[in-house]
């Protein structure tokens, strides 16, 4: 089939010219088989380089512009023509979906003029860089404020002219109804539906909205639902044969078939990631576990017990802490501490192994979790925070007794602890996957994880307008105290002047410490952390107001563009500071990305804090000695080390962070090649 099905139409005639095989092609088109080793996993990460090299942003840009003068030529075209042609690269897409030339571009400028129509939204060059990359089975790294929601959905539109199953994944059930809700005018335009699946929804609800052409949903919410269908009806190779044999032993094998409980998730094609590098790397860390409460058998009465005994230990006498793995060792004096109380322990927690590893929880929870950072306490409950994105996770709970240890140590009742039922890791999940892509602000540093991991190539797309963002030497501070002071000096310095500000913390302790010194300093401040995420959307919306002052948790995800108000942009724009640097300095850099979008003006300042947790735990001790004592402040000598320094802490932690990503995939690699109920390892006894 081809264009001449509507012969009236305009045509742009440099889409005949096939500019996008100079593209290497990344996209597998079938899920990925076991990890490499050896030899095998040093020549594909050498692939991996290569690969990177050899992509280039240019044959996309080449396309792109292409593609955006046939978007402009169809300005002309009635509603009838355009329907036509998107009749026509339905079938072009079905047939190929995968067709970089002629039929692949002249679609995506006839979806392109759909969304003028119907959202009033002109996709940028830079947009369609983004769509046809993803179309290929790359990463488009955009930065903020390029338009990756629109870039999606061009992509959305593309993989669902395809007829297979499409997931668009989102940081939080937030952006996913959101984005569902303001693409839907351009989704039905073209033919398509499209909805969302959010924590909240009954299970009943959730097939017809899985049934969708694109589901928008979070990693999570896809997760768990795949792993109720797995648990309740087994791995896919095992359905398929129980179906069979149901088909050969029933009289009538359709009523045979249909008994079949109907699945939430209708298969695992195509995903397109938004901010992957956050839902791919930092949310990957732990599996996901599905679980169902079971009775204590005891954990409650040890649990106090261990807790009690946990206040009264000594560091350097019955313990030691490693601050930099967050690791408790017992010595023995604590040991025979732990001995004395065993009589108080019930009999199924006091076997030595037992108690000593509830002892030890109790005390990583007394040294290592604070309120504020990794939970909060709400109604009497303890709701884990997401460390990443600030926000609450509510539902979720720790494993092995960590939680019922909070519990205890925040003097709350204690729950009935949750029986594990099956688990999976999201790079493993991901891994299933016929066609993964995606589009994030930070991606480069990660292009090698990407690569080894999902095979997905990182691709760079440039920035519609230069960016004016001008970086500003750090502030080099010794504690806390000198922290807060130093940035609300600057807060109200730059309010002074008439700029929205913006500063991001790690925690909600974090945020309410800022909030508690710049208000007693006069300065009206909007917080926005897991305790106010209902204002969410409207608190970053007016960050960019002339002296607005906003604390934010995280910047990641949010989702939602910081415009400048009347007059700002003459100001300077916004001014972004890094309170405390993170653990990885890709999220430092999406909170820099929130100012000087689209060619507005914009500063960065990053406050170093050699009391921060980061610089406590990962930066040698000698390093933070000379900083400290060795090195006045003002110069730029000590600014420049005092940076170097925290990017060096940053690697370390980046390399922790990714051993215990590859350990937790290769648990899951072990998994389904050595038990007899999972993946290819039922396939193999069946």
């Amino acid at each position: 089939m081809n264009a001449a099905t509507a012969p009236d139409l305009p045509r742009h005639p440099g889409l005949s010219s096939d500019v996008a095989l100079a593209l290497p092609r990344a996209c597998t088109l079938a899920p990925l088989g076991k990890l490499p080793e050896g030899l095998d996993a040093w020549s594909d990460g050498m692939r991996g380089r290569l690969l990177r090299w050899r992509t280039s942003s240019k044959p996309l840009a080449v396309q792109a512009q292409l593609v955006l003068a046939a978007c402009q030529a169809l300005d002309t075209a009635s509603d009838a023509q355009l329907q036509q042609q998107l009749t026509d690269a339905r079938a072009w897409i079905r047939l190929d979906p995968l067709n970089a030339k002629t039929h692949l571009s002249q679609a995506l400028a006839t979806i392109g003029q759909v969304a003028r129509r119907t959202l009033g939204l002109q996709p940028y060059a830079v947009q369609y860089m983004g769509a046809l990359a993803i179309q290929r089975g790359m990463l488009a790294e955009m930065a903020t404020g390029e338009g990756k929601t629109l870039t999606v959905c061009l992509a959305g539109v593309l993989a669902g002219f395809s007829g297979r199953p499409c997931h668009v994944i989102t940081a939080n059930d937030y952006l996913a109804e959101r984005d569902a809700r303001e693409m839907a005018t351009l989704y039905q335009a073209c033919g398509l539906s499209v909805a969302s699946v959010v924590s909240s929804l009954a299970p009943e609800t959730r097939p017809g909205l899985y049934a969708a052409d694109v589901v928008y949903l979070t990693a999570k919410e896809l997760l768990a639902d795949y792993l109720k269908d797995t648990l309740t009806q087994g791995p896919p190779e095992q359905r398929a044969r129980d179906s069979f044999r149901q088909w050969l032993d029933a009289t009538d094998a359709r009523a045979s078939l249909t008994k079949e409980r109907q699945l939430l998730v209708r298969g695992l094609h195509t995903a397109i990631v938004d901010e992957a590098d956050s839902i791919l790397i930092d949310e990957a860390v732990t599996p996901l576990i599905l679980s169902a409460p079971r009775k204590s058998r005891g954990l409650t009465e040890a649990v106090l017990v261990v807790s009690d005994l946990a206040q009264t230990l000594q560091p350097g006498i019955d313990f030691e802490s490693e601050i930099q793995s967050r690791l408790i060792v017992l010595l023995e004096a604590g040991v025979q501490r732990l001995d004395q109380m065993a009589a108080h322990i019930p009999a199924l927690w006091r076997p030595a192994p037992r108690r000593e590893e509830l002892l030890r929880q109790a005390l990583m929870v007394r040294h290592f979790f604070r309120p504020g950072h990794q939970y909060l306490v709400q109604d009497g409950k303890v709701v884990l925070l997401d460390e990443f994105t600030g926000r609450m996770t509510p539902g979720r709970t720790l494993t092995a007794g960590l939680h019922q240890a909070i519990e205890a140590k925040e003097a709350l009742e204690i729950s009935d602890p949750n029986e594990s039922l099956t688990q999976m890791s999201f790079q493993a999940f991901f891994r299933r996957f016929r066609r993964l892509a995606g589009s994030t602000g930070t991606a480069w540093e990660a292009a090698q994880e990407l690569w080894s991991v999902y095979r997905l190539n990182v691709v760079r797309i440039p920035t519609h307008r230069p960016r004016l963002t001008h970086y500003r030497a750090p502030l080099v501070v010794d504690d806390e105290a000198q922290k807060w002071a130093a940035i609300t000096r600057e807060v109200l310095q730059e309010c002074a002047r008439g700029r929205p500000v913006l500063v991001g913390v790690r925690s909600v302790q974090s945020s309410e410490q800022l909030a508690a010194s710049l208000t007693a300093a006069g300065c009206p401040v909007r917080v926005l952390n897991a305790l106010a995420h209902a204002e969410e959307a409207e608190i970053v919306a007016n960050a960019g107001q002339a002296g607005s002052v906003t604390i934010a948790t995280n910047m990641a995800g949010r989702g939602t563009d910081i415009r400048l108000g009347q007059g700002v942009a003459e100001r300077g724009g916004l001014h972004v500071i890094v309170a405390e640097s993170n653990e990885s300095a890709r999220i430092d850099r999406q909170l820099a990305g929130r100012c000087a979008r689209q060619g507005d003006p914009g500063s960065v300042t990053s406050c170093l804090c050699l009391s921060d947790d980061l610089a406590h735990r990962l930066m040698p001790h000698a390093v933070r000695t000379l900083l400290r004592t060795r090195l006045p402040r003002a110069t730029v000598l000590s600014g420049l080390l005092a940076r170097q320094a925290f990017r060096w802490s940053q690697v370390r932690a980046e390399r922790e962070a990714f051993a215990q990503r590859w350990s937790v995939l290769r648990s899951d690699d072990w998994m389904d090649s050595a038990l007899p109920f999972t993946g290819q390892g039922a396939e193999a006894r069946a």
